[in-house]
């Protein structure tokens, strides 16, 4: 048996042994993940199946993934946002075909994307220990400084920065989780 980290660099490397051994991993709970979110049986297995086409296209990319599961889930995500968006889209092409002077309002692409990582933010931050979500909203939301933050929970200052340090670290790697869905999404 070979530990996730062997089997990723294996497949990194080419290898269709390592592809199947985490296709037979993860398929179903990406199978179940992207069906909660599309609540149609064909949509979910077609989708799921783009998804690990994406990743074996982009194997070689796998090399520095470090939590390959924690990678699949947000390329999963992602990949249903752009189907449920395209359908949208399509939806609003055809509202538009049949009423032209509906006077609808466009939605800039960058907007869908603020809101989508808006609510990216948002989910992070809800499943944070409760006092790093506290000391995080209060400087972010209240604008309130460290030392404001550290009399109000009676906390030191130092803890405060600890864990303004981990939120933020927290946000980073999956922001940088983000921009890599972003970048495999456009092949």
């Amino acid at each position: 048996m070979f530990d996730e980290k062997s089997l990723i660099e294996r497949f990194a490397a080419g290898s269709h042994d390592a592809f199947e051994r985490l296709f037979l991993r993860y398929h179903q709970k990406v199978y179940y993940f992207v069906l909660g979110l599309v609540k149609s049986e064909a949509e979910a297995e077609d989708l799921t199946q783009d998804i690990f086409l994406k990743v074996w296209t982009n194997r070689s990319r796998f090399a520095e993934v470090k939590v390959f599961g924690s990678y699949l889930y947000v390329l999963a995500k992602y990949t249903v946002l752009n189907h449920i968006e395209a359908r949208r889209v399509d939806l609003e092409e055809l509202d538009a075909a049949r009423n032209v002077e509906s006077g609808k309002e466009e939605i800039p692409h960058e907007v869908l994307i603020a809101k989508d990582l808006r609510l990216m933010i948002d989910m992070i931050v809800d499943a944070m220990p409760p006092q790093r979500k506290s000391v995080f909203r209060m400087s972010r939301s209240e604008g309130l400084t460290n030392a404001e933050i550290a009399e109000r929970l009676g906390l030191s200052k130092r803890t405060v920065e600890n864990h303004l340090n981990l939120a933020l670290k927290e946000l980073r790697n999956a922001m940088f989780l983000l921009a890599v869905c972003y970048v495999l999404l456009m092949f």
